[in-house]
């Protein structure tokens, strides 16, 4: 796993890379300190995961231009409040965890990210779903209107499935299992698996 990491503080920025470092299977390929530094990385080196702090300015510009591409990115931030939680995760975050997170628990964020499910410290979880604001304003209300196909996709990605699990239960490739969730997240009018989850949730009877 290719990771990016961009933080503006150089002492806390070289202990996730010397974290990363030790995990089998990562490696640190490139670090910055601006929004600046993480586009410009991100299209030179394009990372599997980018790790950004949301706190340095223009974070959530460059957050959106980088999922746009195709990059997961995870915030990994001081910023504990609902509004920076969820503004990061509507803005395509795949990913929010706070600083002063264990090391083992930021490779086990990293991992479930790179396969393809989203990660949201349970704390957190818990404190945006009383709110509702894990979800867009504009969150489709469209289950009723789902396929066969998009509600076992649903079905799946709510109970934690990666990608791979689904293709493997539902017999398809990976690849096929990824364009059928694109579909389902355009209709359901959502950027991510999180967001999906939450929107099924909240719209059960």
């Amino acid at each position: 796993m290719r990771i990016v990491v961009i933080d503006a503080h150089p002492i806390f920025r070289q202990g996730v890379i010397r974290t990363i470092a030790r995990s089998q299977g990562m490696e640190c390929v490139g670090e910055g300190m601006t929004a600046e530094d993480a586009r410009q990385l991100a299209d030179e080196l394009r990372p599997h995961v980018l790790i950004l702090d949301i706190a340095i300015p223009k974070a959530r510009a460059v957050l959106v231009d980088l999922v746009k591409q195709g990059i997961k990115c995870i915030v990994l931030t001081t910023l504990d409040d609902v509004l920076s939680v969820s503004n990061a995760l509507a803005s395509g975050a795949n990913g929010y965890i706070l600083k002063g997170v264990s090391g083992l628990e930021l490779i086990g964020a990293l991992k479930t990210i790179n396969d393809g499910a989203p990660y949201v410290t349970a704390e957190l979880a818990a404190r945006l779903l009383i709110g509702g604001t894990l979800l867009p304003k504009r969150a489709a209300k469209v289950q009723g209107a789902l396929s066969y196909r998009e509600q076992q996709l649903l079905d799946h990605i709510t109970k934690g499935y990666t990608n791979q699990e689904i293709a493997n239960r539902l017999g398809l490739t990976v690849g096929t299992t990824k364009v059928y969730l694109t579909q389902l997240f355009k209709k359901m009018r959502v950027r991510n698996r999180l967001q999906a989850v939450i929107a099924a949730r909240n719209q059960a009877p």
